[in-house]
């Protein structure tokens, strides 16, 4: 089983790098008047990162209304 998963990630690591060198250029982000030039790969990893941030905010926020999760003091 330890093979299956060191396969997998190394199939994961690939498609990441294939993503990478064909993103590499430069797109602008435009938000409230702020324009931000960046690879478009990059662009997609700050996405990717803020919306595991948020999801995992938005489910802890779901749980501590369910009662699920004990409150932290």
């Amino acid at each position: 089983m330890e093979k299956f998963w060191l396969v997998v990630k190394v199939v994961i690591l690939a498609l990441i790098a294939i993503l990478v060198v064909q993103n590499i250029e430069m797109v602008q982000v435009k938000l409230l008047g702020w324009t931000i030039a960046m690879p478009m790969a990059l662009l997609v990893v700050v996405i990717y990162l803020l919306g595991m941030i948020s999801g995992r905010g938005l489910m802890g926020l779901i749980r501590r209304l369910q009662g699920k999760e004990p409150q932290r003091r």
